[in-house]
């Protein structure tokens, strides 16, 4: 888990790949590649030696883009009204914008969750009763009984370059570092 992350800066851009074509007649023909992507940015404030060694040491340890690890957003990987054990209620096949599943308490709209034993994030676009619609849709099947990560849900990363720089300017260091969703 990357550290710090809590008091960083951090943009979450949805990359949702489309092929875009003419027809003869000039009408524009757009279709979905269902490759949709978080990319993330992430500006740290400027640390005192002590701690910019930790993270500078957490993100070489990542080897460019070899190595991924985990980012948790400060803010939307949490559902303040949701508590622990919510689970698929209805196996959901790959392709569906919307699936059961059952929790106490509420999922936040605009919040990530992700499912046990996958790697993909999902964005809470609705939800009602036990009826959750997500963005984007489901990559591979869910099964009832399926663990939800409601909490704390770990976006898995790797850096999207293989260089990264450290600015010091007297005792402080500031690091910024680009990273894109593991699929």
């Amino acid at each position: 888990m990357l550290p710090y992350i809590d008091e960083a800066e951090v943009t979450i851009t949805s990359n949702d790949p489309n092929t875009v074509t003419r027809s003869r007649s000039g009408r524009k023909i757009s279709r979905n590649l269902e490759q949709q992507r978080w990319e993330i940015a992430v500006t740290w404030p400027n640390y005192l030696d002590a701690k910019s060694l930790v993270l500078e040491v957490a993100l070489d340890a990542m080897k460019g883009q070899s190595i991924d690890d985990d980012i948790i957003h400060p803010v939307r990987s949490y559902h303040k009204d949701a508590t622990s054990n919510w689970q698929v209620q209805t196996t959901t096949q790959a392709g569906a914008e919307s699936i059961q599943i059952t929790g106490g308490g509420s999922l936040t709209v605009g919040h990530y969750i992700r499912f046990n034993g996958h790697s993909k994030v999902y964005r809470v676009m609705s939800s009602s009763d036990n009826t959750v619609s997500i963005f984007p849709k489901l990559r591979r099947a869910v099964f009832a009984a399926e663990a939800v990560i409601t909490q704390a849900v770990p976006i898995t990363v790797t850096r999207t370059d293989d260089a990264i720089s450290y600015k010091t300017k007297g005792p402080l260091t500031t690091v910024s570092a680009s990273f894109e969703e593991m699929l």
